[in-house]
């Protein structure tokens, strides 16, 4: 017999959205479940290396369940979500705007002893060469990047969340790519290493 969670758990986004509206206690709790992976990404991909994704996470969804009674059409939770989730990675960067420029983490001892340390090395740097690629972008164009690109959602799905035009989102994805991909460029004009699926060939 099915009980009332995993009854709950089959209602389409926007039914679970009202339900949660409705008081449904059990609703609240699987709307956030369900939405965790989609705003953990959205804070690790905005926030870039040195922040918190999990931490920002979790916050954003304390403040879901906090203000879920201001939202006015269940059909518009992701773009609301969204706009939680932006400004809760406002408030952290402006905490700990430092941390972004921090170096990127160590590997812990023998983590990666049997890998080749020169592969090893080229790796890394391609890493921090993407995050300080994306860094040389403002807020609203990387969200773009992250959406159009790193989310491979439609343009009309990323205009929805980020509450633009579609074709906002077109001419700020054009400007996007063209941007990141002059950050990744080297003297000689070639991309850095795996930098390819974002910008292009």
């Amino acid at each position: 017999m099915s009980t009332p969670w995993m009854m709950t758990a089959r209602l389409p986004p926007e039914e679970l959205a009202q339900a949660a509206l409705d008081g449904d206690e059990v609703a609240v709790d699987v709307l956030a479940r369900a939405w965790l992976p989609h705003v953990y990404r959205w804070c690790h991909r905005l926030g870039g290396p040195g922040f918190d994704a999990e931490d920002a996470a979790h916050e954003v969804l304390i403040l879901m369940c906090r203000r879920l009674h201001t939202l006015r059409d269940p059909a518009r939770f992701p773009g609301w979500l969204m706009g939680i989730t932006r400004k809760v990675l406002a408030n952290h960067r402006r905490r700990a705007w430092w941390r972004r420029w921090a170096p990127m983490p160590k590997h812990r001892t023998g983590a990666v002893a049997a890998s080749d340390p020169e592969q090893e090395l080229t790796a890394k740097r391609a890493r921090e060469r993407v995050w300080d690629a994306l860094s040389t972008l403002d807020q609203a164009h990387r969200e773009v990047i992250v959406m159009c690109l790193l989310e491979e959602r439609t343009n009309a799905e990323a205009a929805s969340l980020l509450g633009i035009p579609v074709g906002t989102v077109k001419s700020r994805l054009r400007v996007a790519r063209s941007t990141f991909k002059r950050a990744l460029e080297d003297e000689d004009g070639e991309l850095a290493p795996h930098a390819h699926p974002l910008v292009g060939t």
